[in-house]
C-alpha cells in the first residue's frame, strides 16, 4: 500500500523501523502544521526555520517510542511545543514578527469570518493581525502556548491536556487570563505604547480596538 495512503499510526510505526518513505510521507502531511505552531510561538519565520526541521529530526529519532496513547499529530505538537518553548526560554530568538514579516500565504489565512467579507472588512482583518501578532510576542511563553494552541491552531481542551500535561479546568482558567492579559496588551499598544510598525496605517487604532473586544 502506497505511504501516502496509510494511516498516521501505521507511518510513525514504519518511521520506527527506518522507513524512509513513511517518514518523507508523515513530514509532508504534518509539516505545514508544525511550521505554523513553532512560527506562532516564536513569532519569526528565521527562528521557526531552524527549530521546524528539528523537530522532525526528534520525531524520526523518537518513533519507536511512540506507543499510541495519543493521536500521531498531537504527540508531534507535544514535540514541536517543547521545542519551541525551550527555544523562548534560552533568548535565543529573533525580532517580534509584525504583518510585513508573514508570508502571503500566511496574510490569507482563513478565518471564522463569512467568506464574502467586503475589501474594508479585509483590510481590518489584516490589521487585526498584526496587532494581534504584536501583542501576543508581549505574553510569557506559557500564555502563548495556550493561546496559539486553542485560539489559532484549534487544538481541543484533551489535546492540550495531552500536548501540555495542564488538566482541562486549569486549561479554561489559565486561558481566560491569558486572553484578559492579550486584550490588555493590545489597549495599551492603542494607547501608544506599539511600536513605530504598528502606527504605519492610520486605521491601525481601529483594528486594535476591535481585535481587543474579541479577546475580552
Amino acid at each position: 500500500m502506497p505511504v501516502e495512503s496509510v494511516s498516521d499510526e501505521m507511518l510513525i510505526q514504519r518511521c520506527g523501523e527506518g522507513d524512509d518513505a513513511a517518514f518523507r510521507a508523515l513530514y509532508e502531511r504534518h509539516n505545514r502544521m508544525i511550521y505554523n505552531l513553532v512560527f506562532r510561538m516564536l513569532g519569526s519565520h528565521a527562528d521557526a526555520e531552524e527549530v521546524a526541521p528539528d523537530v522532525f529530526v526528534k520525531v524520526w529519532l523518537k518513533a519507536a517510542d511512540f506507543r499510541g496513547q495519543s493521536r500521531v499529530s498531537t504527540w508531534m505538537y507535544r514535540i514541536a511545543a517543547n521545542m519551541a518553548m525551550d527555544r523562548l526560554r534560552s533568548g535565543r530568538v529573533g525580532k517580534e514578527v509584525f504583518w510585513e514579516d508573514l508570508s502571503p500565504t500566511e496574510r490569507e489565512m482563513p478565518d471564522r469570518r463569512d467568506a464574502a467579507e467586503t475589501p474594508e472588512e479585509s483590510a481590518m482583518r489584516r490589521e487585526d493581525n498584526r496587532a494581534l501578532a504584536a501583542a501576543m510576542a508581549k505574553l510569557s511563553s506559557d500564555d502563548r502556548l495556550l493561546v496559539t494552541l486553542y485560539h489559532l491552531q484549534g487544538c481541543s481542551y484533551l489535546e492540550i491536556e495531552e500536548i501540555t500535561g495542564i488538566s482541562p479546568v486549569n486549561i479554561k482558567s489559565r486561558l481566560f487570563r491569558a486572553r484578559r492579559r492579550l486584550r490588555d496588551t493590545m489597549v495599551n499598544l492603542e494607547k501608544g505604547d506599539a511600536p513605530d510598525e504598528l502606527h504605519r496605517n492610520p486605521s491601525t487604532t481601529d483594528g486594535l480596538r476591535m481585535a481587543a473586544a474579541v479577546c475580552s
